[in-house]
């Protein structure tokens, strides 16, 4: 009788101990887990975050590009209606060369004289955005000279009003100067001036010290020319 009890005793507290073991075991699975909710829910709350905050800037953009296309054709409808049709021929041309096989903020296309291209006219990247001039036209070839190109100067606006000089620096890049407390930031937009205006860049950074009298604008093309596979020669 007596090993009868004994080994009753030790199946009693083996017993205790199996169930001592898997309760631990539970509620130390229940606390990791407890634990990893609240980083999964923040995981979840953080990619919800990033998912609407790229979808409210896609429909800004798209929205811009909107109100810029219908702007655009609202200009050309009113200069048509008051004698001042700045309505162009254009000729397609396809990029067959570029940055750096030859000199930067150059661009060689597939059109030439035969197509009616001439040296001197605009091109434009596509729309309203204006990136340089015909600096050589060959038999069915032409070569296009950026506004960037270092060296190279010309009158813009910025934001519409403001009379600017800019000056090309290379890299679908250049600079101008303001006078100091001009209302400059970047994102604002620089248009060439007269009927038939064209965007012709971007504000990148501004550069304005205490104590002097200008400050300084950096701005770039509205587009990388070296993405560029097509662009339009406006007669």
């Amino acid at each position: 009788m007596g090993g009868v009890s004994a080994a009753l005793v030790w199946g009693v507290v083996l017993l205790c101990v199996f169930g001592a073991v898997v309760f631990w075991r539970a509620s130390l699975a229940g606390f990791f887990w407890d634990a990893l909710v609240p980083l999964q829910h923040f995981r979840s709350a953080l990619g919800a975050s990033d998912t609407t905050r790229l979808q409210a800037e896609l429909a800004s953009t798209t929205a811009h590009v909107a109100d810029r296309d219908a702007l655009y054709k609202e200009n050309i409808e009113l200069k048509a209606r008051l004698g001042r049709d700045a309505g162009v021929q254009t000729i397609l041309g396809g990029v067959i060369m570029r940055p750096p096989g030859i000199p930067y903020d150059t661009l060689i296309i597939d059109a030439g004289v035969a197509e009616g291209v001439a040296a001197g006219q605009l091109v434009y990247a596509g729309g309203t955005s204006l990136i340089g001039t015909v600096g050589q036209a060959y038999a069915h070839t032409a070569r296009v000279v950026l506004f960037s190109t270092a060296g190279e100067t010309y009158d813009v606006l910025l934001k519409g009003s403001v009379p600017l000089t800019m000056q090309g620096q290379g890299g679908g890049s250049f600079v101008g100067q303001v006078p100091a407390g001009t209302p400059v930031a970047a994102g604002d937009t620089l248009v060439f001036p007269g009927v038939a205006s064209g965007f012709a860049g971007i504000v990148v950074k501004v550069d304005a010290r205490q104590a002097e009298s200008f400050q300084t604008v950096y701005a770039r093309l509205p587009v990388d020319p070296l993405t560029l596979r097509y662009v339009e020669v406006r007669k």
